[in-house]
């Protein structure tokens, strides 16, 4: 299930990041912005994202 958080650039609220960081270690995969589009991450180390994140843009195991 998808779940949209936004946070504010200047004043972010403390409860919603804890939020994001609680959902990231639990194994989510997040959308993020960046200067020209979205980028996909998941936690550092989490195989099963990865593979995920590798499905989602049908890319295979030998891209970074």
């Amino acid at each position: 299930m998808a779940k949209y958080f936004d946070v504010h650039p200047e004043n972010p609220q403390p409860r919603t990041i804890g939020t994001v960081v609680d959902s990231i270690r639990s194994g989510a995969l997040v959308a993020y912005p960046t200067d020209s589009c979205y980028a996909l991450g998941c936690q550092l180390g989490n195989r099963d994202g990865i593979a995920r994140i590798r499905t989602i843009r049908n890319l295979d195991d030998r891209h970074h």
